[in-house]
C-alpha cells in the first residue's frame, strides 16, 4: 500500500558526497522537509515524483554531469524548482545553469541558512491531482490581510509560503505590531488549520507556574495540585503552539524548551513519564534575542532552534499608507460591537493627523485611539480636536515635521499649527487656550470653527 501524499519525500538531495548527504538531510529533516538523498543522476531521475516540491542537485557529479540531470529532471517536471550546489571555481558553470532553468545556485562552501531560505522561498507543492505545477497555481488559502505596502505585502507571501512550513517560525517586531494576529494567520494558513491554536505568555506567569502551564503537572507534583492536569504541548499536539514574548522565558525553563524542540519529548513536573508532542511552535519576540544571547540572558543552541525562519514585522510608521484602512476596519467593528450604529467618518485634517503620528505603541496604539475618541465624540465625524486630547504630548507636531522656520507654510497654516499645539498643551482648555494665547474665549471658538476643528 502506497504512503499518503504528505508522508512521502518532498526534497531530493543529489551528491555523490556522503558527508554531505547526510548534513544536508539532518539539516532538511530540523527545517520540516522530507527528505530522499541519492549520489546519482540516474538514482534521481528514478526516484522523482510529483510530490517532489524541490531538488538540491551538486553539478560535478560522476556519470551523467549536473547540466545534463539538470535538463532531464526539467523535461520530466516542468517548473521543478532546482538549486544547484558548485565547486570554489564554477560561478560561471553555474550562471548557464541559470540560465538553463535552475532557480539558484550556492558556491560551497555555503551557510545552510542561505540554503534552506532559498527553497523556503521558490518550493512548490503537488497539485491535488498528483500532477505538478508552480505554488500559483495551486489554489492555496492565502492571508486575510490587505495591504498597500510593498515591505508587509512581501511579509504577507513569505508568511504564506512559511505556514506550509512544518517548522518553527520566530516573528520579530515591536510591540502592538500584530504577532498574535499574524501567529493565528500561519496557522490558519498551514495544513494544521483543523487543530488547537495555544497561546502562552511567557512573561504573564511566575517560573513555577509557566512550567506547569506549559509541560503540565501530575496530581501532588505541588501544593495546590489535586489532580493531573495536561500542559499546552500536550493541548497543541496536532496544531500549533504560540509562545509570545519568548524572549523572557526564565532561564531555568530554556534548556526545557530546547529539549521538546530537539526531541519532541518531555515530563510534566513530578512526572517520571515521557510525553510526546506534535506541536507546531511560533514564537514571538519583541527585544533583540541575538542581544539577548550576547549578554547571556538567552541560550544560543535554543535562539537557533526557534530562528529557523524569522520574519520581522514592520512598525505602523513604515507602512503610514495601511493607515487609513486600519482606521476604517476598527471603526466598522466598534459601530458593530455598540450595537450595529450607523459608525463615524473621520474629516480629512484629523486623518492627516494620525498619519503623521510616529505610533510608538504601533497597532496596538492607534485603535486604543480609535476606541477612546469614538466613545466621547459628540458627533459622526471624528476631528482633529477628538483625537489631540487623547495623543497628549505624544502627537506629533506638524511643525517639527516641516521644520521651525515656517519656510513654505502660509500665515494661515503658521496661525492653525500654533493653536492646535497650544489647544493640545492645555488639554483642550479653552479658557486656559484663550490665556496663552492672549485672545479672548470668544476667539478660541472662532479659531477651532475656521480651522474646521469643532
Amino acid at each position: 500500500m502506497a504512503a499518503p501524499s504528505n508522508q512521502r519525500p518532498n526534497l531530493l538531495i543529489v551528491d555523490d558526497d556522503d558527508t554531505i548527504r547526510k548534513l544536508l538531510t539532518i539539516a532538511a529533516k530540523d527545517h520540516g522537509w522530507r527528505p530522499v538523498a541519492v549520489d546519482s543522476g540516474g538514482s534521481a531521475l528514478e526516484i522523482l515524483s510529483p510530490e517532489i516540491e524541490a531538488v538540491v542537485l551538486d553539478l560535478n557529479l560522476p556519470g551523467m554531469n549536473g547540466m545534463e540531470i539538470l535538463a532531464r529532471l526539467l523535461k520530466a517536471s516542468p517548473g521543478l524548482p532546482v538549486i544547484m550546489l558548485t565547486g570554489v571555481n564554477d560561478a560561471e558553470t553555474a550562471v548557464s545553469a541559470i540560465k538553463a532553468g535552475a532557480k539558484d545556485y550556492l558556491t560551497k562552501p555555503f551557510e545552510l541558512r542561505r540554503l534552506f531560505d532559498i527553497l523556503y522561498r521558490v518550493r512548490r507543492g503537488p497539485l491535488p491531482d498528483g500532477s505538478s505545477g508552480s505554488s500559483g497555481s495551486q489554489g492555496a488559502a492565502k492571508p486575510a490581510i490587505t495591504t498597500l505596502n510593498l515591505q508587509f505585502r512581501s511579509l504577507l507571501e513569505h508568511l504564506a509560503k512559511a505556514a506550509r512550513l512544518d517548522c518553527t517560525i520566530l516573528l520579530t517586531g515591536e510591540s502592538g505590531t500584530g504577532k498574535t494576529h499574524l501567529a493565528r494567520e500561519i496557522h490558519r494558513l498551514s495544513p494544521r488549520a483543523s487543530g488547537e491554536f495555544v497561546t502562552v505568555s511567557c512573561p504573564a506567569l511566575p517560573k513555577d507556574l509557566l512550567e506547569s502551564e506549559l509541560f503540565g503537572h501530575e496530581k501532588g507534583a505541588f501544593t495546590g495540585a489535586t489532580s493531573a492536569k495536561a500542559g499546552r504541548f500536550e493541548i497543541a499536539s496536532k496544531g500549533t503552539l504560540f509562545l509570545d514574548e519568548i524572549g523572557d522565558l526564565p532561564a531555568g525553563l530554556q534548556p526545557k524548551l530546547l529539549t521538546v524542540l530537539q526531541d519532541r519529548e518531555f515530563f510534566r513536573v513530578g512526572g517520571t513519564r515521557h510525553l510526546h508532542t506534535d506541536a507546531r511552535v511560533i514564537a514571538a519576540t519583541n527585544v533583540n534575542l541575538r542581544e539577548r544571547v550576547e549578554q547571556g540572558a538567552f541560550r544560543e543552541d535554543l535562539y537557533y532552534r526557534l530562528n529557523i525562519i524569522e520574519l520581522r514585522i514592520p512598525p505602523l510608521r513604515e507602512r503610514r499608507e495601511d493607515i487609513p484602512g486600519l482606521i476604517d476596519g476598527f471603526l466598522s467593528r466598534i459601530a458593530k460591537t455598540r450595537g450595529g450604529s450607523s459608525g463615524w467618518t473621520l474629516s480629512a485634517p484629523a486623518l492627516k493627523l494620525l498619519m503623521e503620528q510616529d505610533w510608538p505603541g504601533n497597532i496596538r496604539q492607534l485603535q486604543n485611539v480609535i476606541e477612546r475618541a469614538t466613545a466621547f465624540a459628540e458627533g459622526r465625524e471624528l476631528g482633529e480636536m477628538d483625537f489631540l486630547p487623547i495623543l497628549g504630548d505624544s502627537a506629533v507636531d506638524p511643525s517639527r515635521r516641516r521644520g521651525t522656520d515656517f519656510a513654505g507654510m502660509t500665515l494661515e497654516e503658521i496661525e492653525r499649527d500654533a493653536f492646535i499645539q497650544t489647544y493640545r498643551r492645555t488639554g483642550g482648555n479653552k479658557a486656559k487656550t484663550a490665556r496663552e494665547l492672549g485672545i479672548s474665549e470668544r476667539s478660541v471658538y472662532n479659531l477651532l470653527d475656521r480651522h474646521g476643528l469643532k
